[in-house]
């Protein structure tokens, strides 16, 4: 069975196994187990052993050197010893044991790793049980948990199971089951040891079978050659083992000497014990004094330590006030700083507030800039009314008929002159609440600004000056920290060279003592060596006696190294002829091979001879086939040519009978023609018989053809099979002239060997018997050598003990010169070493006084430290409470200045309004103008116009004067009225309804005014002429001038109806209540004068006014090209619709 390798991995696992780990745990150097074969050895495992039981009854554990023989008695020695520890001290029987030949010679294997385990396991079973066994247990608690686990289950594995160990006091409580598998395991055992024993047996009984016989020559020549190399071997390690017999010997006679020396040794040793003791105890004296001196120094020391703690324990106590002042004053600046971060919370919600309000307010605005939109369409409505008045006032001055009626109208011009002076009041009032409000806007926007800068200004001038404290504190920080790391590093470097000082004091202590001993010492050793001189002067006495006896030594060296080399020459010769021999015998060998090898060649040659031999007979059986078939060939083609005749011969006779060939198709011309002539009849049975014999002659002849076309293939093929067997013969040929010449060459070198080997034979004797001779001489040799060894081993002892005495007194001969020359030198160095020693000691004192005035130094620079840190971080508070002060400022600052942005985009917005309604003013004035220019082109329809109007106010005024009467009756009635404020209030409603009656009958007559002078103008004739038109445009731009403006709101329409009319002459209010959801009323009607244009104290409007818009042209209603504004002055009147 070949045993399987263990693996890399498995080893490894082995070795860092629970066991292994016991096992180094238990020697003194566990680095000494490198590796597996170390431990396979034994020698670290009896070890071991050796701390369980150390006297074995077994000791032969020897260093293996990697030999499996030694290893094979070490493993076996370790087992014997367990065995019995088990068996005589713990009373148990070990029922498996480790097998040793397999640990032995092959400890890689697998089953070497599981003996190995096992012997390792009985091994701590014995450990366990043994009477050291509580020094091993602890050193199983050194060990990690895991392995402590492990070891327990090993432990348990010997001592509880039954199957490994068997415990003689717990035979009676073992179960059958296991007693059973015991008795199998020993059975099988039995066996194995049955079936090796046998193949042991018929390893040394082999039967020799005849192939081997061949060998056995050979292997018998290697034997004997190893037999004389073992022989040699043997002869040499006899010499070795009488040597070290003698060297033994030797080795006792100087233990004797060496015993007797040590007990003179003890006797001078107790003489000397008794000296050392008194010195010992004076010595104890001076040490004691000497400590009581230092203890006093120390405790001066500590005198002047313990003042230097007691300031620094003040020291401290001062720096842990400052720092509770400092805790304090941080904690206070925490607070502010929480309070701080609640202020920046609460600020952050005023901010949300503010935007919201911010959001309210622009929401305001946009309801605020739509009202304003809707102010300005009001405003525009009124200005269109009061220049519509300003036509019709102007209209009814320039007219020539009411110059007669200029009385009666001036209580119409009460009323006109009474709104006008109220409009005009309200505009004024208007434009004055307006500039005021523009100049408060501009001294908000002025002050607004002055003050952000100012208190900017502020800030940034209280920013620099904080900047610039915060740098000279920054500074004065910066140099004290540097003073204070200068401080520091003196006080170290100060605290190194009081410690090297002292570190120096105590060392020249430490010296003095030392040298005070060895002072001592040499003294001693002085005496000593009186004596020893005294000793050395008989002893070279002796040394001269000896050097005579060595140069005999020496005659005798060289004689043996002559010896020596004269048997080295013999042995190298031997060693070559066995060589030469060896290789002869292996040529012999390699020859016999070479020849047996020859012979099959030679056989198989034979072989292929044979098959060219029938090759041979079976080409001549073809050749003559061959010639068989041409001589039939030859044969068949005379046939042929004899046939071919006879046909051409049928054919001229058929001519000659007058049938020919191309006439065979008329059979039946034939047969009569052949039946009518008898000659015919006979030629043709002739012809018959021909032509049957043609037939058969034709098919002889394609069979023959067919057997010619084939034998001519085959033919061919056997001459190309010819030719390559002629090759092939050739060839054979040539080899097998050549094999014959290789075996006559090899039958000629055979003889040659065997000529060789009979002579190598010869040689061989020979040199047996010259090797004979040469041993026999050796040996007398070496008898001699022997001899002469012994007398120079015994004069060498003698001389190198002389030799060792001679140089001992020499040397200390030399040591007692040296030491009495550095005894004088130390007692200088003593001397110069006190005088250092009180230099030091003043140097130290004035150092100690320095580092205290340096100490104080220190302390002066620490409060003043202290006191500049406090007031930075009262600095720093302040700066950290400006910081706040100026970003609260700073957000009070953006807040104006978004306020300051409101109110300019709101100015803007109002500007931008103003424009535009300045713009759209514009365009109704050019409006008005053009309006003008269109309803005075037509002569005849003013002339109307006028005639109307003046018949008109005729009536007004007729209805006035009666109105005049009724209320002069009425306040007569009432003049007996006693309340004056009763009166007012009346008179003040009839002055409101006569008002509102005269305006309306003035409507009324306008209306009907207007429709007569509409007819009138779908009749008249274009005949008027524009100087007419120009006098009367001339007349409405002249300042003072009143007309009336009508606007009829379908222009392009070439007729308008009566309800059309009526529904433009609606009141003022209703139009104003519908003027947000539809256009402007169709007729407006002015009739009261509100501002003069063109004039430069009109209007805050009238200057700058930018170029309209086309969507602010068609507010107004009108799309009519925009005319630039007359310079000259225009009335414009406000009236009602």
């Amino acid at each position: 069975m070949a045993s399987v390798m263990a693996s890399a991995t498995e080893i490894d696992e082995f070795l860092k196994g629970p066991l292994v780990t016991w096992l180094l745990s238990c020697l003194s150097n566990p680095d000494r187990v490198s590796d597996y074969e170390d431990l396979a050895d034994g020698i670290y495992i009896h070890e071991v052993y050796l701390l369980i039981d150390p006297e074995p009854v077994h000791q032969s554990v020897v260093p293996s050197l990697r030999n499996a023989s030694i290893r094979i008695k070490n493993i076996n020695t370790i087992v014997k010893n367990i065995k019995s520890l088990y068996e005589e001290e713990l009373c148990q029987i070990v029922l498996v044991l480790p097998d040793v030949l397999v640990i032995g010679r092959e400890p890689e294997t697998k089953l070497g790793l599981e003996n190995m385990k096992l012997l390792l396991l009985l091994l701590l079973g014995c450990a366990v049980q043994c009477p050291n066994k509580e020094t091993f247990i602890e050193r199983i608690k050194e060990l990690p948990v895991e392995s402590q686990h492990a070891l327990v289950d090993c432990i348990k594995q010997v001592t509880e199971n039954q199957d490994i160990v068997l415990s003689l006091d717990n035979c009676d409580s073992v179960p059958i089951d296991v007693m059973v598998n015991n008795v199998k395991a020993l059975a099988k055992e039995r066996d194995r040891y049955l079936q090796t024993w046998r193949l042991v047996e018929e390893k040394r009984n082999p039967s020799i079978g005849n192939s081997e016989c061949q060998h056995l020559a050979v292997e018998l020549a290697d034997l004997k050659s190893k037999l004389r190399k073992q022989r040699l071997e043997l002869e040499e390690k006899s010499e070795q083992l009488t040597e070290s017999r003698d060297e033994l010997e030797n080795h006792r006679t100087l233990i004797n000497r060496m015993k007797a020396e040590m007990l003179e040794l003890r006797a001078e040793a107790r003489s000397g014990k008794a000296y050392r003791d008194e010195v010992d105890a004076l010595r104890e004296r001076a040490e004691r004094c000497d400590r009581l001196e230092t203890e006093i120094q120390r405790y001066k020391d500590k005198l002047t330590d313990l003042e230097y703690y007691k300031s620094r324990v003040e020291e401290l106590r001062q720096d842990n006030r400052v720092l509770d002042e400092t805790r304090e004053m941080l904690e206070e600046q925490l607070a502010k700083a929480r309070k701080r971060g609640d202020h920046t919370l609460e600020l952050e919600s005023t901010i949300l507030q503010y935007k919201q309000a911010i959001n309210e307010i622009a929401l305001e605005r946009d309801a605020n800039a739509e009202k304003l939109q809707q102010l300005i369409e009001e405003n525009t409505n009124l200005s269109l009314l009061s220049k519509s008045n300003h036509c019709v006032d102007n209209q009814s001055v320039s007219s020539a008929d009411l110059n007669d009626l200029a009385s009666p109208g001036s209580g119409d011009n009460s009323l006109s002159e009474q709104l006008t002076s109220s409009a005009q009041a309200k505009a004024l009032r208007l434009e004055l609440e307006n500039k005021r409000l523009l100049s408060t806007i501009e001294s908000l926007h002025e002050n607004a600004f002055y003050e952000s800068s100012e208190r900017i200004l502020e800030l940034e001038k209280e920013k620099k000056k904080l900047s610039l404290q915060v740098e000279d504190l920054e500074e004065t920080k910066k140099r004290l920290s540097t003073q204070c790391s200068e401080y520091e590093s003196k006080f170290t470097k100060l605290e190194t060279e009081i410690r090297k000082i002292n570190e120096s004091y105590q060392n020249l202590e430490l010296q003095i003592q030392v040298r005070n001993d060895e002072l001592d010492n040499m003294n001693r050793e002085k005496q000593k060596l009186e004596w020893k001189n005294k000793e050395l002067e008989l002893n070279m006495e002796i040394n001269k006696q000896l050097s005579n006896n060595t140069e005999e030594i020496n005659e005798y060296k060289t004689k043996l190294q002559n010896g020596e080399k004269e048997i080295k020459k013999c042995k190298e010769a031997l060693e070559e002829k066995a060589e030469s021999l060896d290789k002869l015998t292996n040529k012999l060998e390699s020859m016999e091979k070479e020849h047996a090898s020859l012979a099959k060649q030679i056989g198989d040659q034979e072989n292929e001879l044979k098959k060219y031999n029938d090759l041979k007979r079976e080409m001549d059986e073809l050749d003559s086939k061959y010639q068989v078939d041409k001589n039939t060939l030859s044969v068949l083609q005379n046939d042929l040519v004899n046939e071919k005749l006879k046909t051409t011969q049928l054919k001229n006779s058929l001519d000659k009978l007058g049938l020919a060939m191309d006439d065979r198709t008329d059979a039946e011309n034939i047969l009569e023609k052949i039946l009518s002539s008898p000659e015919i009849l006979n030629a043709v049975k002739k012809k018959l018989g021909v032509e049957h014999f043609n037939d058969e002659s034709s098919l002889n002849n394609a069979k023959l053809e067919v057997d010619l076309k084939t034998s001519q293939s085959q033919i061919s093929s056997l001459t190309s099979q010819h030719t390559a067997l002629q090759l092939a013969n050739s060839q054979l040929v040539a080899e097998k002239e050549e094999l014959a010449k290789e075996l006559k060459q090899i039958l000629s070198n055979h003889n040659e060997l065997l000529q060789d080997q009979m002579t190598m034979q010869q040689l061989h004797e020979q040199l047996n018997m010259e090797y004979e001779t040469v041993i026999q001489e050796i040996k007398l040799l070496k008898a001699t050598l022997r001899d002469v060894k012994n007398e120079s081993k015994t004069m060498k002892e003698q001389n190198n003990q002389l030799q060792t005495s001679f140089d001992i007194l020499e040397a200390e001969k030399e040591q007692l010169k040296f030491e009495s020359h550095s005894l004088s030198n130390l007692r200088a160095e003593h001397s110069k070493l006190k005088d250092d020693f009180r230099i030091l000691f003043t140097a130290n004192d004035k150092l100690k006084a320095d580092f205290r005035a340096l100490q104080e130094e220190f302390k002066g620079d620490h409060m003043e430290k202290r006191k500049l840190t406090l007031s930075l971080t009262e600095l720093e508070g302040e700066l950290a409470n400006r910081n706040d002060a100026i970003s609260a400022l700073s957000v009070q600052l953006s807040k104006y200045q978004n306020k300051l942005e409101m109110v300019s985009k709101m100015n803007a917005n109002l500007e931008d309004d103003r424009r535009k309604l300045m713009e759209h003013v514009t365009n109704l004035l050019a409006q008005y103008h053009e309006l003008l220019t269109h309803s005075l082109e037509d002569k005849d329809h003013y002339h109307e116009e006028e005639k109307n109007f003046s018949d008109k106010l005729n009536n007004l005024h007729r209805q006035k004067e009666k109105l005049e009467e009724k209320i002069m009756e009425h306040y007569r009635k009432l003049e007996s009225c006693s309340s004056s404020s009763k009166k007012k209030s009346f008179g003040a409603n009839l002055v409101r309804k006569v008002r509102k009656a005269g305006s309306e009958l003035i409507n009324k007559s306008r209306k009907s005014w207007h429709e007569d002078s509409l007819r009138k103008d779908r009749g008249t004739d274009s005949d008027t002429s524009l100087e007419d038109v120009r006098s009367k445009q001339g007349d409405l731009e002249t300042p003072g001038t009143r007309r009336t403006l009508y606007y009829s709101g379908d222009e392009h329409a070439s007729s308008s109806t009566n309800e059309q009319e009526e529904k433009r002459s609606r009141p003022l209010l209703d139009k104003e209540k519908q003027s947000q959801s539809q256009e402007p009323g169709s007729v407006l009607v002015y009739n009261r004068l509100t501002a003069v244009l063109g004039s430069p104290t009109s209007s805050p409007y009238s200057s700058n006014v930018p170029p309209t818009t086309p969507d602010q042209s068609s507010q107004g209603g009108l799309n009519m090209p925009h005319t630039p504004p007359v310079n000259n002055p225009v009335w414009y009147e406000y009236g009602c619709v």
